[in-house]
């Protein structure tokens, strides 16, 4: 039976982490890694155990790092690189020799994880420890990473993983009570412990962490009876699929880096919010129109509400609607890349998101173009007739010196954006058209002329295809992107249960959505329309305007906080250059220590009074501490402070460019 099993998320995977290599770090982390598995692998031959254990668990973040983001040597290697060659050879032996010592260390893993859980374990703490010795793999975040432990009994499990570092631990059914844990520990307060009965809620769980989402997961199985395999495996599928949907959720909110909203600062004090139009619409309908293969059928009938019910569509479906002679009220575009830099495939040749989106379309007749806080500066500009913004999940409107509303129900999409805006816009009911989250018969996922990415490596990136519940009770086939889309929707119509909104889905086609109601389109159109008045949803949108009042206070109190910011990001370069002259010298006195200490303790704490700022040191502070505790030599802890220091410093001066780019921009408004 099997007892534990261990999950890795895909490193092929680009996420928001991928790191701005560079060789000197990379080389660093190599011959720490190198030292530390050599010592790793002494203390195995010799039997000592406990040294072992501390040895692996500095070696871990580190290896994380390394999987993490796809620290490959031929990055950071040319063979024409004359200055490097030297170096470059050094590092392949690094990276040579830990190769060999991981090989070591992972045939006894294998072997001693043949050895099954048995409770004797927690009669000595040598035992658990090697059990945990086994079982945690070699590439693991303490911090951020996830332990499920099942069936357990004994609190020690708990407590030795708590005491190795372990941040985030879930205890699955046994008899062990959550609030004797909680009463009679001295764990870190950021040290997360939750019970939990029924593994479906797994899912769930993982969309609630706060900040990083796990990227590996490990259960344990602590019974005196092994759980049986089918019930590992479901706990399994119920992991990664919440690892995935929290994975989506969090890139959502912070992909478009920390420096986006900054550049949009001028933007959004002489831009209307759409906080503006909330509750406005009650008492009437909407749609949101996206570009699935099945808006083909429904493409014509959308005539039939213009008017009277409010047409809401994503950028990628305008065109389609353009051409068959259908004006929405709003376009909605809320992803933070620029469309000037992502391109698609067709014919065989590249083409510009920009070209195909916004250059080739005319909007002259659109309402409304709404974008997000964090879009790219130009999308305020799109030529209609009003440009409205929204804070999609961000939850910087408590960071800014003006009133954000945050959208909360982010499932990864622009359509989930469109969704929270309609029920915050006080729409009676909603419906989705277009909406398959799957692949049509023919295998296509949009509808013909969105012009969307169908590539072999996007389609790959998706994730594996298998079929679930169809539109009409039957099945269609989709992919892991698209069915974590799909429960999104399933979510908040559960939160929204008890509202009175009704929730519908006239896609005519694709993935059937627990808790909204599913129909053609037509029959809902015909249903919402019967006493709307023409016209009744124009007359909304064109009563509804920003003062020229609120636009002048908005710009004073950004002025005054971008002044107030650029001040302290000329402290923090202050004390960098402060800090970082004293490691220059190579004078370690006691006395230049504590300088040295007090100088860094500075640049952090004034980095953390800016949300913007401190989004790009947290995970530059998390190297640090991981390099410290992995390599204890002077110069090991020399290095990484350099190295910490270093990227601090980068951050700063993007960041202070971007508020002097403001401060230009805000005063010539």
């Amino acid at each position: 039976m099997e007892t534990a099993f261990f999950v890795n998320q895909n490193t092929k995977k680009k996420t928001i982490y991928d790191a701005d290599l560079n060789f000197d770090r990379t080389k660093r982390i190599y011959k720490t890694l190198n030292n530390l598995s050599n010592d790793s692998v002494q203390f195995l031959k010799s039997g000592e155990l406990k040294e072992f254990s501390f040895s692996a668990d500095r070696m871990r973040p580190l290896m994380a790092y390394i999987n993490d983001n796809n620290v490959l040597i031929s990055k950071h290697l040319d063979d024409s690189d004359e200055e490097n060659n030297f170096e470059g050879s050094e590092i392949k032996s690094f990276a040579s020799n830990l190769t060999q010592n991981l090989k070591t260390i992972t045939r006894v893993q294998e072997t001693m994880n043949q050895v099954e859980f048995s409770p004797v374990f927690f009669l000595s703490e040598q035992l658990l420890n090697a059990h945990l010795d086994n079982q945690i793999p070699l590439s693991w975040e303490f911090h951020h990473d996830l332990v499920v432990v099942i069936n357990l009994d004994n609190r020690a499990m708990i407590d030795s993983l708590v005491e190795r570092g372990q941040k985030r631990i879930f205890i699955l059914n046994g008899s062990l009570d959550l609030e004797e844990i909680s009463a009679n520990n001295n764990y870190p307060g950021d040290v997360l412990v939750h019970k939990l009965d029924d593994y479906s809620t797994l899912k769930d769980l993982l969309l609630r962490f706060n900040g990083q989402p796990p990227r590996r997961f490990l259960a344990l199985d602590c019974g005196n009876e092994a759980s049986s395999e089918e019930t590992m495996e479901d706990i399994k599928n119920y992991l990664e699929r919440g690892r995935e949907a929290a994975w989506i959720r969090f890139n959502t909110l912070n992909r478009g880096d920390a420096v986006k909203i900054l550049d949009n600062l001028h933007n959004i004090v002489k831009t209307q919010q759409t906080s503006d139009f909330h509750n406005k619409f009650q008492g009437h309908s909407a749609i949101i129109v996206c570009p699935g293969p099945s808006l083909s059928k429904n493409i014509e009938m959308l005539k039939k509400a213009k008017g009277k019910i409010l047409i809401i569509c994503v950028l990628h479906a305008f065109r389609v609607l353009k051409k068959a002679g259908i004006v929405p009220d709003m376009i909605i575009h809320t992803d933070p890349f620029s469309l000037k830099d992502l391109h698609f495939e067709r014919d065989g040749k590249e083409v510009s998101q920009w070209d195909e989106w916004i250059e080739a379309s005319d909007f002259s007749d659109v309402s409304y173009f709404i974008t997000s806080s964090m879009g790219a500066p130009y999308m305020f500009n799109i030529p209609v007739n009003k440009v409205l913004w929204m804070s999609p999940g961000q939850k910087v409107g408590k960071h800014l010196p003006i009133d954000v509303f945050d959208y909360d129900r982010v499932g990864g999409s622009v359509s989930h954006s469109a969704f929270d805006l309609m029920i915050e816009f006080g729409f009676k009911s909603i419906a989705l058209v277009g909406q398959d989250l799957a692949f049509a018969p023919d295998g296509d996922m949009y509808t013909e002329g969105a012009h969307l990415d169908m590539s072999e490596k996007r389609l790959k990136a998706m994730g594996e295809r298998f079929s679930v519940k169809s539109f009409d009770g039957k099945e269609v086939e989709t992919n892991n992107s698209f069915y974590y889309f799909g429960q999104s929707y399933e979510r908040f119509a559960d939160e929204l249960k008890d509202s009175g909104i009704g929730l519908y889905n006239c896609t005519e086609g694709g993935m059937y959505l627990d808790g909204f109601k599913h129909c053609k389109l037509i029959d809902f159109i015909n249903s919402e329309t019967k006493e709307i008045k023409e016209n009744s949803i124009q007359s909304i949108l064109d009563g509804n305007y920003m003062s020229k009042e609120s636009k002048a206070a908005g710009s004073k109190n950004m002025r005054q906080y971008v002044i107030k910011n650029l001040s302290l990001s000329n402290e923090i370069s202050s004390f960098i250059k402060g800090a970082m002259e004293i490691v220059l010298r190579k004078d370690f006195s006691d006395h230049k220590i504590a300088k040295f200490d007090k100088l860094q303790n500075k640049v952090i704490k004034k980095m953390k009074k800016n949300y913007f700022f401190e989004l790009g040191l947290q995970r530059e502070l998390y190297m640090l501490q991981s390099g410290l505790s992995a390599d204890r030599s002077l110069e090991g802890q020399v290095a990484f402070h350099m190295d910490f220091l270093s990227a601090v410093k980068k951050f700063n001066n993007i960041f202070r460019n971007a508020l002097r780019q403001q401060f230009k921009l805000l005063n010539s408004n």
